[in-house]
Parts: structure tokens; C-alpha cells; sequence
């Protein structure tokens, strides 16, 4: 279970990280060649693409995740179901902040199957569906 989660995070951050890559490199290249008065509001193209990314992160769990259903795991509240949108935002909002994120992973890292701390507040739990 260990290793399936640690790779089901990781294949989130790829999918979030790369979509918003290629959408900001087709922005940029387009403003670069079509546009080359506004190069300056370059910056702020990647600005908005990282804000995406990030929220995309946070709203990875909202309907199950992407990368959990890939392998075969499921993030459920207490009744069973997908935390819901703001249940995934207190989810995975600790793992976006330097420290914390540590001590939120910790349990995990030491036992696969471990609920993270803010998992146990909410009862949230990840099981296999296989």
C-alpha cells in the first residue's frame, strides 16, 4: 500500500505539473510569435498556469483522483464516499506547505496504510478497490 501511495502522489503531481506545463508553453510560444508587443505579460501567463496546477492538486481527491483510480485506490469519507471538493482542499493542503508537509507524510511513510493527520480529523481513509 506503501508504495502505491507514494506513487499515486507522485503521478498526481505529474499530471497536475504537466498539463500546465504545455499549456504554458503553448501561451507563451503563442504570445512570443503572434504577439511580441505583450512578451512582457509573460510572467504572468506562468503565474496563472501555476495557480492552476496547484489548484488542481488541491481538488485531485475531490472525485476520487485520477492517479488513485489508476491504482486502484480510493480516498472515501466516513459514509463511503469521495471527500467532496472542500473535504479534498483540507486534504491536501498541508502537503503544499514546507514542514508540515513532512509531519502530515510521516505516518504513511512509516506504515503504508496509516491515515495522514489531517485524514484522522475527517475520518477520511484510502483503501484499495481491487
Amino acid at each position: 500500500m506503501l508504495r502505491a501511495r507514494v506513487l499515486a502522489f507522485f503521478l498526481d503531481w505529474i499530471v497536475c505539473a504537466g498539463v500546465a506545463d504545455v499549456i504554458g508553453l503553448l501561451a507563451t510560444g503563442l504570445v512570443w510569435k503572434l504577439l511580441p508587443g505583450s512578451r512582457s505579460s509573460i510572467p504572468w501567463i506562468w503565474v496563472c498556469v501555476a495557480a492552476g496546477a496547484v489548484a488542481a492538486f488541491l481538488l485531485r481527491d475531490a472525485t476520487g483522483g485520477l492517479s488513485r483510480r489508476w491504482l486502484a485506490l480510493e480516498a472515501v469519507d466516513p459514509r463511503g464516499r469521495p471527500p467532496g471538493i472542500w473535504g479534498s482542499i483540507r486534504r491536501n493542503f498541508p502537503l503544499l506547505v514546507p514542514v508540515w508537509n513532512l509531519i502530515e507524510i510521516w505516518p504513511v511513510l512509516r506504515q503504508g496504510d496509516a491515515p495522514r493527520t489531517a485524514d484522522r480529523r475527517r475520518g477520511i481513509r484510502v483503501v484499495s478497490t481491487t
